[in-house]
């Protein structure tokens, strides 16, 4: 029994194997910025209008041009959930190098970029570039720390790729600059030097390196830009989408309500089993005689039943059972026709199992779906090992044979439909709830009001939640599931003064497949392992070689090995088949470093 345990073990392992593939990272670079000249002019309506004269250097870093990315919104640090907004017009670049100017405009988070350069033309060599553009939003009017009119921005922002040289800054206001300071590095904690003359603020700095930002400000008397505002909107955030209030929580209160007590009467109605009013459990109408049919409302206790219900195989049992034909069901199926003689089993006591034909037996007939996956597994070969059971051209054995279940149990009677396709409109009827819901929510976060929209995610759920309830079973189907109960229960609790043997037949290995449904083939094996070492009974198991039932702890744990191995290898033969196939300003004076507005970031392309 040792030896059967250990080689149905390896069996169900090697049918079992899954194979994964990683993919590689890969890291982007840009070419360095070895002149950035930039100058400001602060209109009195606090338009900053921008000149970016720079170069780039292609030699280090071959590319077709420069992308840039400009914020449109920016978080307030000392409100989170406002957002400041920048509007940029006029933007125009061009290149006294002679390099492309060609400019797209891409939409991206928070903002947009500006590639520049023709797809078709690369460059090796330093370029020149001017960006010029007009941007409002950058001034703070009377700054309540600093007492001044602010303009503070991040010259350089944080999401640069490209390392900057030679920087060079110049702001010109409609008055006399007041102050000036200048920040780099994380958190912009570290000086730069600045200047003031007149009008005219000056800020520079050697270099920068890839990711570190650079802030300047420049402080004018207060009300130099007529008192302008800063423009801001409302950020949606998880908490400001989904406020609680009484408007919102009523609604949405009611709404979940009312979507749970739909999804009660969906149940009752749709998702309930039909059984034979007024028939004991397990019974069928008899020929000729009728009997009303009606959903069922109440359990029945399981009255033992000493065999299998009749013309049922191991395989529509388990599909019955649990409604799903799974690899258990089709590894008891194989098991089944070894025991009926259609083929042997052997294990080598690992993970490897070799399957041999048999010549069909005499007085038995086999179901399409059991035709079918002899065909698939043998494919007109009288030996299969599990090694070659592993590749990609076996990987439809475990599809086809599930949904020849499928098939023979509507045959049967027991389901109206494909029970595996009853759950796909409640499925799909549960994702597009859900999916409106999202949209739902989406639209009305801006309103502070996706409270409202969690009825359509609770019905959608609960439907998806409930859809192996629309695996509904006949009245037929109903009765076969009573029997079946009952001989699962047999199983269960059977002892060996209590089995019931039939003259000529081995019960063991008749009812073992059953067993291995039911999840009891350990308790059944060694019930018969007991009974073989007292010599009361002798299973035959010639069906399978490896091992015998005396060793009924090794033959009983390889029953349960043979079904995880078997899943393995098929499961190994399906992944064959496959694998063939921007910081934000925190409100405070830009004096005290910490960042500006704007930034962005940008690199090569």
């Amino acid at each position: 029994m040792t030896k059967l345990r250990a080689g149905l073990t390896a069996l169900f392992l090697a049918l079992f194997s899954v194979m994964m593939v990683a993919s590689p990272a890969a890291a982007d670079d840009a070419a360095p910025i070895t002149r950035y000249h930039v100058d400001v002019n602060l209109t009195p309506q606090g338009v900053a209008q921008v000149k970016v004269d720079f170069t780039m250097d292609f030699g280090q870093f071959r590319g077709r041009g420069p992308l840039i990315v400009l914020p449109t919104l920016q978080d307030d640090g000392a409100n989170p959930d406002e957002q400041y907004v920048f509007d940029y017009s006029n933007i125009r670049v061009s290149s006294p190098s002679g390099a492309s100017s060609r400019t797209s405009r891409e939409s991206a988070s928070d903002g947009f970029v500006l590639r520049i350069g023709d797809e078709n033309r690369w460059n090796n060599t330093a370029q020149d570039y001017i960006l010029e553009y007009d941007v409002t939003g950058f001034i703070v009017s009377d700054h309540p720390q600093s007492g001044m009119d602010e303009f503070n921005w991040n010259v350089v922002g944080p999401a640069w790729d490209s390392s900057f040289q030679d920087i060079k800054v110049t702001v010109n206001g409609p008055t006399g600059v007041s102050k000036a300071a200048c920040f780099y590095g994380r958190g912009y904690t570290m000086e730069c030097e600045s200047s003031t003359s007149g009008n005219a603020a000056t800020y520079t700095h050697s270099a920068l390196q890839p990711n570190e930002p650079m802030q300047v400000v420049a402080g004018f008397p207060a009300g130099t830009f007529g008192g302008v505002q800063q423009e801001k909107t409302r950020k949606v955030t998880a908490a400001n989408a989904f406020e609680l209030t009484p408007a919102t929580g009523g609604i949405a209160g009611a709404g979940i309500l009312a979507a749970i007590a739909g999804l009660f009467a969906v149940q009752r109605r749709h998702a309930r089993d039909d059984v034979y009013l007024g028939l004991t459990p397990g019974l069928v109408p008899k020929p000729g005689e009728t009997s009303n049919v009606g959903p069922q409302t109440k359990k029945f206790p399981v009255a033992v039943q000493f065999h299998p219900p009749k013309g049922a195989t191991p395989g529509e049992i388990g599909t019955l059972m649990d409604t799903t034909a799974d690899n258990v069901d089709v590894s008891a199926t194989i098991v089944d026709l070894a025991v009926r003689g259609y083929l042997r089993i052997e294990s080598d006591g690992q993970r490897e199992f070799v399957l041999h034909a048999a010549s069909a037996p005499r007085g038995d007939h086999l179901l399409d779906y059991e035709a079918k996956l002899l065909a698939d597994l043998f494919k007109g070969r009288p030996v299969r090992h599990s090694r070659e059971l592993r590749k990609a051209k076996f990987q439809n054995v475990l599809p086809h044979a599930k949904e020849g279940l499928y098939n023979s149990v509507v045959r049967k009677g027991w389901f109206k439909s494909n029970p595996n396709a009853s759950q796909v409109l409640p499925v799909m009827g549960g994702a597009l709830l859900i999916g409106g819901g999202v949209m739902a929510a989406m639209f009305l976060a801006n309103f502070g009001w996706a409270l409202i929209s969690l009825p359509l995610f609770v019905l959608g759920v609960g439907l998806i939640a409930m859809s192996g309830k629309f695996r509904k079973r006949t009245a037929q189907g109903s009765a076969y599931l009573a029997q079946a109960k009952g001989f699962e229960l047999y199983l269960r609790t059977a002892e060996k003064e209590t089995l019931r043997f039939e003259e000529g037949e081995d019960i063991f290995s008749k009812y073992l497949p059953y067993a291995i449904v039911f999840g009891v083939a350990e308790r059944w094996s060694k019930l018969f392992a007991q009974l073989g070492a007292e010599g009361i009974y002798q299973a035959d198991t010639s069906w399978y070689i490896g091992a015998d039932l005396m060793h009924g702890y090794y033959f009983a744990s390889a029953m349960n090995n043979l079904t995880h191995s078997f899943n393995e290898t098929m499961n190994a033969a399906r992944m064959d088949g496959m694998s063939q196939a921007t910081g934000g300003s925190s409100g405070f004076s830009g004096f005290g470093g910490g960042g500006g507005f704007g930034g962005g970031g940008g690199g090569s392309w």
